[in-house]
């Protein structure tokens, strides 16, 4: 089923519940869409799509099957076109301009787009860089396949309904969207979507974290907002630009969650830590009232982040991690309450606690290898309290990269007719069952000695008080430790070291590492700026150690 009922269902249950609430930078004042109104818009689109393709005078054959790259700033119309897509069947490709500018080329280029749709800025960039020259058929804008709708407006609604069952094909494709990832741990990737796909994942969700419709959430990402209508609940967004979330403004924020009762936050751990600085120097703590759960995702929240937050929100409230990437959410899921709990095993180098999996996610540890893996063996799988990789199966686990068919087999094992994803994570079970994160395979050093994991070894040093954050790399065999101090930071890095050493004294792997550079601000990735680019980090301590 199209994945875009979820958005009909919605309009017809409670059609004047708002759909999305965001502060207009034009009009200067919050602004409403409800339901409804977001489904007429959305048909207005459907309307203008199939004016397009039954316009012969201007060539146009947009057609169910076909690619769509939206390179246009997020709006209301921006989402409504998004679903209109969906209906009609063309599937969107989605990237991050964050990215940069040669990278989307890239993107562009191996996604091959039928279609692209763009304001004046990235078209002016599409002429000027090339992108898609060689595969782009029709070149729009969101205002111009809205004009197109408008035309029906003055039409009968009866004529309407046969126009539009003459044109509008059955959609047969399964392909959804084609979403790409952020590239923090290299090229990204275009992960293929099916509409299966899509509600296997909202399902999980609801059940998850108990969502009903009511709730009122205040989503990080354009996606999230997209999410939120299709599990039919209402979106709060402070800014519709949807900055990147290291520039996130936490007045804007907490404004708004006080304003409309908010009880739902998805967010990066840079958001929190943004959240908790701006109230600590506001001189005092308040307590976000109306919130029954903050989520946090991208990159696991340390735990002293998770102390300082909690002091924001009322007891009931809960603060949750949630483990996936673009290619498979949810996986696992954990509260802070269970993570303190374990708190003195983190900082002794266990890892990140990522809890339990979720129901509907089949989750096994498979012994480390970076090469291809074909067929599903249960040998594969190590026992408890051994690292290894991380792997997931289950029906919101996507298929596919596109045009990648070396990822696909590094990354995908058969088990008959289901697909098991390779998240090219590394953790381990501990005898409870609780599924721990050491680090990215790719990160892992490899000395003479033995393997050293990057979350197991940083959580050793990251207790230290004047310490923000380490990160763990390698130089020819040896291991590095990058710090990054707290904001404000004067002591002599000296003094810092010499007790960074005197902490990993009692760790066997730890205790090893004698070299330790300095670096004011971390590189992170540009979709939730809090994973560490430890690429970048490598190359530069190359650098400072050669």
């Amino acid at each position: 089923m199209n994945i875009t009922s979820r958005l009909d269902l919605a309009a017809e249950t409670h059609p004047a519940r708002p759909a999305l609430i965001y502060f207009s930078s034009r009009n200067k004042r919050w602004e409403t869409v409800t339901y409804q109104e977001l489904a007429d818009l959305t048909q207005r689109f459907v309307f203008g799509l199939l004016c397009l393709r039954m316009n012969s005078r201007r060539d146009f054959g947009i057609d169910p099957g076909m690619t769509a790259a939206l390179l246009t700033p997020p709006s209301v119309d921006f989402f409504a076109l998004a679903f209109a897509l969906l209906k009609v069947g063309v599937v969107p490709i989605i990237l991050d301009p964050a990215i940069g500018l040669k990278k989307v080329g890239e993107c562009l280029a191996e996604a091959k787009p039928d279609i692209f749709i763009g304001n004046g800025l990235t078209h002016l960039l599409r002429k000027f860089l090339g992108w898609g020259g060689n595969s782009i058929k029709y070149n729009l804008s969101v205002e111009q396949v809205k004009d197109q709708g408008r035309r029906f407006e003055q039409v009968d609604g009866s004529k309407i309904e046969n126009l539009v069952s003459d044109h509008l094909m059955p959609v047969t494709d399964p392909r959804a969207a084609i979403i790409y990832t952020s590239g923090s741990t290299g090229i990204p990737k275009g992960v293929l979507f099916t509409h299966e796909n899509f509600a296997a994942q909202l399902d999980m969700l609801v059940e998850t974290f108990n969502i009903s419709p009511d709730e009122i959430d205040l989503p990080a990402f354009p996606l999230y907002a997209l999410i939120d209508t299709l599990l039919g609940v209402t979106s709060v967004i402070p800014d519709i630009n949807f900055p990147v979330p290291g520039k996130t403004d936490p007045e804007k924020v907490l404004g708004a969650i006080q304003k409309f009762n908010v009880t739902n936050m998805f967010a990066s751990p840079v958001v929190l830590d943004i959240l908790v600085k701006f109230q600590q120097q506001a001189g005092g703590v308040q307590k976000l009232q109306s919130l029954k759960r903050v989520i946090t995702a991208g990159a696991p929240a340390k735990i002293q982040l998770q102390e300082d937050f909690r002091r924001l929100l009322y007891d009931e409230t809960d603060l949750f991690g949630i483990y996936g990437a673009t290619e498979v959410l949810p996986i696992a899921r954990v509260e802070s309450r269970q993570v303190f709990e374990v708190k003195n095993r983190a900082e002794k180098g266990a890892g990140v606690c990522l809890g339990k999996p979720v129901k509907g996610s089949k989750v096994r540890v498979i012994g480390i290898s970076d090469s291809a893996i074909r067929q599903w063996e249960d040998s594969l799988e190590v026992d408890p309290n051994v690292v290894g990789e991380i792997t997931v199966q289950g029906a919101a686990v996507t298929g596919s990269y596109i045009a990648r068919e070396g990822s696909n087999q590094l990354a995908k094992i058969h088990d008959g007719h289901q697909i098991i994803h390779r998240m090219g994570d590394v953790g381990y079970f501990d005898e409870q069952g609780r599924l721990w994160y050491c680090g990215r395979k790719s990160h892992r050093v490899i000395t003479k000695d033995d393997v050293l994991f990057t979350e197991q070894i940083e959580g050793v040093f990251n207790i230290h008080p004047l310490v923000f954050r380490t990160a763990l790399v390698g130089v020819n065999g040896e291991p590095v430790l990058w710090v990054e101090l707290k904001m404000g930071v004067r002591e002599n890095k000296d003094k810092i070291k010499d007790r960074l050493i005197d902490l990993a004294k009692e760790h066997p792997q730890a205790s090893r590492i004698r070299n330790f550079l300095f670096m004011k601000k971390f590189p992170t990735d540009v979709r939730h700026n809090s994973k560490i680019i430890r690429e970048e980090l490598t190359i530069l301590a190359k650098k400072r150690l050669t």
